[in-house]
């Protein structure tokens, strides 16, 4: 005979299926991972970044001025520092391929 908050299976209706686990009482957000509360950290920390460094900075180029915000002229750097690694790791890569065959 199956019970109110009880199946076939044994788990209550409340049990989590995959891991067998009962949630605590009172409480609706789930466990925090590693590699989601490091991503919340850096999220946090890119948030002040941004908010400490909202003054306009001009940049010189050659014949080329732009104006803008300081964390935006920084993230527009390292995004072409970033490609710049992809395509170099791209390339070396390709060599490497082609000298094992």
């Amino acid at each position: 005979m199956v019970t109110r908050g009880s199946s076939l299976s044994g788990m209550s209706d409340s049990t989590d299926r995959r891991t067998g686990n009962v949630p605590a009482k009172g409480r609706s957000l789930p466990a925090l991972s590693l590699s989601r509360g490091i991503a919340l950290i850096l999220t946090i920390l890119a948030v002040v970044f941004i908010l400490q460094n909202r003054d306009s900075i001009s940049v010189d180029l050659f014949w080329v001025s732009v104006r803008s915000p300081l964390w935006f002229i920084l993230i527009v750097l390292f995004a072409v520092g970033w490609l710049a690694g992809v395509l170099t790791a791209r390339g070396r890569s390709k060599r490497k391929a082609a000298q094992t065959v």
